[in-house]
């Protein structure tokens, strides 16, 4: 579970700024929308969280930023350890010029294993400034603390931890679990949390074959909502078709030659051992007589037929099978405007799957943006409501509604939203 994500320095944010997913001490929607974990994890009256959390904004406020700044945080883990330059990549605040020889800071705490993490790093200039983990059952310890080349590791005398010869441009959680030291499996923990977070933006297509998981489970789970939401989709199916043998110089260039003359053919592209293989998702409708009655099946297929289902059912079938993933496994997804070329009643249907305790035993968690503000007003707690705005020079800056006074229970805040109560919004009341 995610307790807490704080980042500077990176992309619209200049100042610190800082999601959090603990619970303020409102009562409403408590018995739904919040949780809490064991006190020897988090002390008593700080160990209740929010199931979902919803960021609004206007265009360019910074909301795709906030995910894109710990999708960001977790390349730098899963690549620092190659030869891929991720460190270097990393995007300082664009509109002052100082910004770029200042740090960037990232960090987040979490609970995973039974275990509660708080891991961050700072870079600047390609290189990693400081890094740090630190653990809690019952009492805070730190596990490492690095600055430069230096490094602290418990258990470990300065001496050894100093042989361990770092590169300024790798992150040690990245190559720590390699090592056969007394913290690695500390370590371990935390890549394993980000590794299963989840992280859609809307031009990301993850994998249809998440709907063949759990021997179909998330297939059937899909298709009930699909049926809900009135879309006349009846089924759906993971096509996999190989396109090309990878240990075949011919058949690559075969394959590149039909990429290159019709790039529309194919959908999702993923290679296993050595061939290649494309994905697409085939959906089935039923085919009426004049007289309503079902006389047969027609297929589609979603890359393959492009534009017979709707900008946002192929967007819903992109991400619906993570969604229902992220709730039977009790993990963390983020995702980018989920309501998105969605109808208002399917992106709240959404946010619902996660404050309830029926869909939702294990708790997963869900952050995402949206541009619909009727679902602020959708049985959302004020500390599940966020805003972004930006400056006169483009800083962005986060906040959320329980940060503000004088909100009350039964405020509409739509409505106090767009008379600008809560943050600055452009003013395009009148053309003239």
């Amino acid at each position: 579970m995610l307790i807490g994500f704080r980042f500077k320095n990176c992309r619209s944010f200049f100042d610190e700024n800082r999601l959090s997913m603990e619970a303020t001490s409102d009562k409403e929607f408590a018995e739904i929308n919040t949780f809490v974990v064991d006190p020897k994890l988090m002390p008593k009256g700080e160990n209740e969280f929010i199931k979902s959390a919803v960021i609004f904004g206007s265009n360019a406020s910074g909301k795709s930023n906030v995910i894109k700044a710990i999708a960001y945080m977790k390349n730098c883990l899963m690549l620092s350890a190659s030869q891929t330059p991720i460190i270097a990549a990393n995007e300082y605040f664009a509109f002052y010029k100082e910004a770029c020889d200042e740090e960037s800071l990232y960090e987040v705490e979490i609970i995973y294993n039974s275990t509660y993490y708080k891991y961050g790093f700072t870079l600047l200039h390609g290189k990693v400034m400081s890094e740090w983990l630190e653990r809690r059952k019952e009492r805070l310890t730190k596990v490492f603390a690095r600055k430069n080349d230096n490094i602290e590791i418990a258990g470990l005398s300065k001496d050894a931890a100093n042989l361990l010869n770092l590169n300024p441009s790798t992150l040690f959680l990245s190559i720590g679990a390699n090592f056969k030291l007394d913290i690695a499996p500390y370590m371990r923990d935390v890549m394993a949390w980000f590794l299963n977070l989840l992280i859609v933006f809307e031009n990301n297509a993850n994998s249809f074959e998440i709907y063949n998981s759990e021997d179909g489970k998330y297939r059937k789970q899909a298709l009930d909502v699909l049926k809900k939401a009135d879309i006349g989709i009846q089924d759906i199916k993971v096509i996999k078709d190989k396109v090309a043998s990878m240990s075949d110089i011919n058949d690559v260039l075969r394959f590149n030659s039909q990429l290159q003359i019709d790039p529309t053919g194919y959908g999702q592209l993923k290679q296993e051992n050595a061939d290649l293989f494309n994905i697409d998702l085939e959906t089935y409708f039923n085919e009426y007589d004049k007289a309503g009655n079902v006389v047969g099946i027609k297929s589609v297929r979603i890359f393959k037929n492009r534009g017979f289902n709707s900008d946002g059912t192929e967007r819903l079938l992109y991400y619906l099978g993570w969604i229902l993933a992220a709730l039977d496994k009790g993990r963390v997804i983020f995702i980018d405007e989920v309501d998105a070329k969605l109808h208002f009643l399917v992106a709240d249907y959404i946010i619902k799957l996660f404050n309830s305790i029926n869909h939702n035993p294990k708790n997963a968690q869900l952050v995402c943006t949206a541009h619909n503000i009727m679902l602020m007003d959708e049985d959302l707690r004020r500390d599940q409501i966020y805003f972004t705005s930006k400056d006169r020079i483009g800083e962005s800056a986060l906040a959320s509604l329980s940060d503000f006074t004088n909100v009350r229970k039964n405020d509409l805040f739509s409505k106090k939203y767009l008379a600008g109560f809560y943050t600055s919004l452009p003013d395009m009341k009148n053309p003239d």
